[in-house]
């Protein structure tokens, strides 16, 4: 698979048979996912990124159900569009997104933790590299592995171990491709740039806290730039992508 330069997130309604989604048809989920999917594509957009992002509350692992759902969903984006397509299993379940993208035909998943362990909503997360490389080894599935460095909805045990953190998702964790996403854009991109100082030949992504005004700078850094609640017609992740904010933003990005 090749780089893709732009990606936008599409973040899920709550799946059925979660807290918050409760008994209810996958057909509404399934609508915005292919809704979400068709602006990015029409704006310009690379990749799309599924994700479960509404569900809650949240464990490390989710349930059979939940998968299910994910990999028809992800199959659907994928025969409909000529996106890169990619899969993020909240919290931090890799096997799953690995199970997903090998049922889905998906090009990538994302970890939030692959190596090393943060404190999160949820408890304590644990890294997940060998059993989501074991699911990509016996399934068969092509999918790159992306690895969160700092992942930013949770808190790193050691702060300052932003060097080691890269070593180890990169090394150690066998991820094809490194996230960093700060605090603040300004962080990020600092973080970026230590990143590719550290690690020149990697695939570095900035995962988030990038808008309209930030885009083009973080591309002088990455490879790659996920957008998420900036496409949103409102501040957050709930709601559909706005077309306008989609087509802002990929001008935004190719104009460098």
């Amino acid at each position: 698979m090749s780089r893709p330069r732009l990606v936008g997130m599409a973040h899920l309604p709550a799946l059925p048979g979660t807290t918050a989604g409760g008994p209810a048809a996958l057909a509404p989920v399934l609508e915005a996912a292919l809704a979400d999917a068709r602006v990015l594509e029409e704006a310009g957009f690379d990749a799309v990124l599924v994700q479960n992002s509404l569900d809650r509350p949240t464990r490390e692992r989710v349930d059979a159900l939940a998968v299910a759902q994910l990999a028809v969903v992800t199959a659907r984006v994928r025969a409909a569009t000529g996106l890169v397509v990619g899969v993020n299993v909240i919290k931090n379940d890799g096997p799953a997104a690995m199970a997903v993208a090998a049922a889905a035909d998906a090009d990538f998943i994302r970890v939030k933790v692959l190596t090393g362990s943060v404190l999160s909503a949820e408890g304590l997360l644990a890294g997940c590299a060998p059993e989501t490389h074991a699911v990509r080894s016996r399934s068969g599935a092509r999918a790159a592995i992306w690895a969160d460095c700092y992942e930013p909805t949770s808190r790193a045990l050691v702060r300052d171990d932003f060097d080691a953190a890269l070593v180890d998702a990169l090394d150690f964790g066998l991820a094809d491709a490194v996230i960093v996403t700060g605090r603040t854009t300004e962080e990020t991109l600092v973080l970026a740039e230590q990143a590719r100082k550290l690690q020149p030949g990697a695939h570095l992504v900035i995962g988030g806290r990038v808008d309209v005004e930030s885009v083009a700078q973080a591309f002088d850094t990455a490879d790659t730039v996920i957008i998420g609640s900036a496409l949103k017609a409102r501040p957050g992740i709930a709601g559909r992508v706005d077309p306008g904010k989609a087509r802002a933003l990929a001008a935004a990005a190719g104009a460098r």
